[in-house]
């Protein structure tokens, strides 16, 4: 008892204890508080050691061979950045960028492994938080959050369509696990995803603040409830599949799009789906109707279905242009984290790793030879 109590001088740490855990307090205790001393040696040492603002590549390879869980290590870290007033302020520089280093490594390691599923086990929803926390490495963010969200909204389709036909399949506790065939019924599930996102709740796509990161930010368009066309059409897809029915993301140009088929499964003919714009409203599209959103005509590859490494692709693709735009921030650091996404998806990329090689030149940055 009496070490398990020592343990919650920690508070922060109770999140990865569950009742059922049988854990020995004693050695928890000195993993943490051995745990705390590494940290604060290597803080020390990276204040002595490193004058400019930024820290070579090699400059954290002390960290990548710790001998401490790494959720220890974390937690000492968030506590030096806690630290009251101007206290430490280089002890907190530096914590900020080791805990930045650290918690990026972990995201691109599950990324990696994201990456190497069978196509069927990559969520969109998934990955568009995985981007979402390699770019905001010291935001809260997690998967499950995001999904409960995610499922609150889906109730409140329920409840509309419930309203509308009190027997659609959709309401079934199975629901989502079995795609509705029906043209129909999948129409009904639509109107009620339109009733609630754009009319409840009011989410729309951000025009008049377009080239702003937050929009590509999964945590972000949940909060702000507006976006950008390819991660409110994430966002769109996802709902819609929970409640059974199918939607294919669209490799269409400059304006991210889904489509709904109303042929026979699987159909290559263009003109057997419909086309979803999440942006507008939810607003569904003829082929010709998706020519006069972007104003020129067409050809039909861009009509055809992405996957999820290609919308990821896009997504990340997307903040690398306003990273790019984005020349006022000194750091570049948009332009760093988006990078570092697209070169662990296409490692052989070489203008990108040519555009690496600048960046690091400019910012006086060697990758560890």
């Amino acid at each position: 008892g009496q070490w398990r109590e020592l343990c919650f001088v920690w508070p922060s740490l109770l999140k990865y204890y569950s009742h059922s855990d049988s854990v020995s307090w004693l050695e928890e205790y000195k993993a943490r508080h051995n745990a705390g001393l590494e940290a604060q040696r290597i803080v020390a040492s990276f204040s002595k050691r490193f004058f400019s603002e930024h820290v070579p590549c090699d400059g954290f390879s002390d960290i990548e061979t710790l001998g401490c869980p790494s959720h220890f290590f974390e937690d000492e870290l968030m506590c030096i950045l806690n630290m009251e007033g101007r206290k430490g302020l280089t002890w907190k520089y530096y914590a900020k960028k080791i805990l930045y280093f650290l918690r990026q490594q972990n995201i691109l390691k599950n990324l990696k492994e994201y990456l190497q599923r069978p196509t069927e086990r990559q969520s969109f929803l998934e990955g568009a938080v995985l981007i979402d926390q390699y770019c905001n490495p010291l935001s809260d963010i997690c998967l499950k959050s995001v999904q409960a969200q995610v499922d609150d909204i889906t109730d409140k389709v329920r409840k509309v369509l419930r309203t509308k036909n009190p027997r659609h399949p959709s309401l079934a506790s199975k629901a989502g696990e079995v795609l509705i065939p029906e043209v129909e019924l999948q129409r009904q599930v639509l109107d009620a995803m339109n009733c609630v996102l754009y009319e409840q709740l009011k989410y729309k796509g951000n025009e008049l603040d377009y080239y702003n990161s937050l929009n590509s930010y999964i945590h972000q368009v949940l909060i702000r409830r507006t976006g950008i066309p390819i991660s409110l059409s994430v966002l769109y897809l996802t709902i819609a599949r929970q409640l059974g029915v199918k939607l294919e993301p669209v490799n269409f140009p400059s304006h991210f799009l889904l489509r709904w088929c109303q042929g026979k499964e699987g159909s290559t003919d263009i003109f057997d789906y419909t086309y979803i714009d999440a942006f507008g409203k939810g607003k569904q599209l003829t082929v010709k109707e998706c020519e006069y959103l972007i104003g020129h005509h067409v050809t039909e590859e861009f009509y055809g279905v992405v996957t999820s490494k290609e919308v990821l692709q896009r997504m990340v693709g997307n903040l690398l242009n306003l990273g790019k735009r984005e020349s006022t921030d000194q750091s570049y650091q948009l332009l760093r984290d988006s990078l570092d996404l697209y070169l662990a998806m296409y490692p052989d990329n070489v203008q990108h790793l040519m555009l690496q090689a600048r960046l690091y030149f400019h910012l006086g940055i060697w990758p560890g030879l």
